[in-house]
């Protein structure tokens, strides 16, 4: 791919943004925030005040995960409920619900800025670009067409929507306007190292304590082309973690010779809460998660269903062996 490829819709969007002058405009991503859901909406608060609008992120249900605190620590997120907003913005957030139940009550949405491949076109702007390997990265391209002037906390944000959602530019996503791009926002003042290192390098030891359980709960299925791994609300409770510190454990079990598809399930207020990762696209594991009524990417998804693991357990296992078994050697 030509480092030059950008994402069309530049102009349309800095149209939407420098008409918002005046007005007070309400940014939201999805529950469960993650680098680039924050990251978005960092960046889309800067581009607003920019364009002279009145920019207010909100923040629903859940509190930053603690390795992605750092990034949020400088700014005021505010409460659905509090929140009194000419228009809308949604960022990362594919499907309006996933920002949480209050978005029912919304009108329809100004802008949408997406890239989950089982996303929605809900918004009056659609920018939806599933091949985009983050938000963030469909963001930073407009930026860098429009020669747009970033600071180093709009890059920093940027960056780290980025280098998340990449897997530190390892997922098949990464392609080389990922990597130019990640460069630019370097020139413009993020600091690859020390986000690095606040990300990466900055785990509290409780989620050691809890990475173990997880380890020892690994169970395999379809010859060892499938781990599971579980938590229960007792393991949380037990090493003083919670649902936000499950973020990236999946990896693990990803990264075993011979394993195709590994999951993570975990409870959750009686409610069971899956993810699951993959390193081949074929094996469209977003098809699945829509089963389920969950979405995401070619190769990473989330979902959650409103039973306990025990009871949702056999039908899980046996319907991933089923999409697997359908899906092999194919191409999306």
């Amino acid at each position: 791919m030509n480092v030059m490829e950008h994402f069309d819709g530049a102009e349309q969007f800095f149209s939407v943004c420098e008409q918002l002058k005046g007005k007070r405009i309400g940014i939201f991503g999805h529950l469960h925030p993650d680098g680039d859901c924050i990251g978005a909406q960092v960046a889309m608060r800067d581009i607003l005040m920019q364009c002279g609008a009145m920019p207010l992120m909100g923040l629903a249900e859940d509190k930053f995960p603690l390795n992605l605190q750092w990034i949020a620590q400088d700014y005021d997120f505010v409460r659905p409920e509090e929140m009194a907003a000419d228009e809308y913005i949604f960022v990362d957030c594919g499907i309006m619900l996933r920002a949480g139940d209050f978005a029912k009550k919304l009108p329809k949405p100004l802008m949408l800025i997406d890239h989950h491949v089982s996303g929605e076109k809900f918004a009056c702007h659609n920018f939806f670009y599933p091949e985009a390997a983050a938000t963030c990265e469909i963001i930073a391209d407009f930026l860098e067409q429009k020669q747009w002037t970033v600071g180093a906390a709009t890059a920093t944000a940027l960056y780290v929507g980025i280098v998340t959602d990449t897997g530190k530019f390892s997922y098949s996503s990464t392609v080389a306007r990922t990597l130019f791009l990640a460069s630019q926002l370097a020139l413009w003042g993020a600091d690859p190292h020390r986000i690095f290192v606040e990300i990466y390098e900055n785990e509290p030891r409780e989620k050691f304590a809890l990475l173990q359980r997880f380890l020892a709960s690994l169970e395999f299925y379809a010859e060892g082309t499938i781990c599971v791994g579980r938590l229960t609300e007792q393991d949380f409770m037990e090493t003083g973690t919670t649902a936000n510190d499950t973020e990236g454990l999946v990896n693990f079990p990803r990264t075993i010779k011979g394993v195709r598809i590994a999951a993570i399930a975990y409870d959750r207020e009686g409610k069971t809460r899956v993810s699951l990762r993959s390193d081949d696209p074929a094996l469209r594991l977003d098809l699945f998660a829509a089963k389920f009524l969950g979405g995401g990417h070619f190769c990473a998804v989330a979902f959650t269903v409103n039973d306990p693991y025990e009871k949702f357990e056999k039908n899980f296992i046996n319907a991933l062996q089923v999409h697997m078994d359908s899906f092999s050697g194919k191409h999306p």
